[in-house]
């Protein structure tokens, strides 16, 4: 640029500064502060791991430890002497013996008699809840974390107990977390047609109508030139 045309440039680009309408202010909602402890970034609770084993008088036992020494009676409906803090609340699945194993308490049992470890729990629960296992195996019911790439071998999916307790399994209601501000997007309430080109929401949201294709010439309908 020729040194004679620097004034002129500054000038024209003051003009269109004044000239030029400003843009239009961007509007500024309250913003939602979200306490910490409401938001839980692993698992929400801690399940038994394989081999399972509880904690008693401080120490680690696994389960065959104690149940070896005796037999379970068949009859389960009764005052349980051990695990007191247990609270079976799973519909009609009502037996301990419908998924632990009377024999070895260090797996589980499926309906056909097959022994799983405590690793597979979404194989056992499956066996009742086919349909929320199958969106659990496609990744629309559960937790995943780690990668959202599947082949980057990162991903960890989150197996049933490590969500639900499986002796009382159903959700207490939770309060929805409050949705993000759109604050550059202005007021999305108008609802002229079509959408108003400072209303990008509702733009992406009902796309301009596309012209209506010619139909396809038949075999007796010849191509117009």
């Amino acid at each position: 640029m020729p040194v004679w045309a620097i004034g002129p440039a500054f000038v024209l680009i003051g003009a269109v500064i004044i000239l030029v309408p400003q843009r239009a202010e961007v509007p500024r909602g309250d913003m939602n502060i979200v306490s910490r402890d409401r938001i839980i970034p692993g698992a929400p609770r801690k399940h038994m791991g394989e081999p399972p084993s509880v904690v008693i008088g401080g120490f680690d036992h696994a389960c065959n430890e104690c149940h070896k020494l005796f037999n379970s009676p068949p009859v389960e409906r009764r005052t349980l002497t051990q695990h007191t803090h247990i609270t079976l609340n799973h519909g009609m699945n009502n037996r301990c013996f419908n998924c632990h194993d009377r024999n070895n308490r260090e797996r589980l049992v499926l309906h056909d008699g097959t022994l799983l470890r405590f690793d597979q729990v979404p194989r056992l629960c499956s066996q009742c809840h086919g349909t929320v296992f199958r969106d659990w195996q496609r990744g629309t019911h559960g937790k995943t974390m780690g990668s959202w790439d599947a082949s980057s071998g990162k991903q960890v999916r989150l197996n049933c107990n490590d969500c639900h307790d499986p002796h009382a399994p159903a959700y207490k209601r939770i309060a929805p977390l409050p949705g993000p501000h759109t604050l550059r997007m202005g007021d999305q309430s108008r609802t002229e047609e079509p959408p108003h080109r400072h209303m990008p929401l509702r733009r992406w949201s009902l796309p301009e109508q596309l012209p209506e294709a010619e139909p396809t010439p038949t075999i007796d309908q010849e191509p117009k030139p």
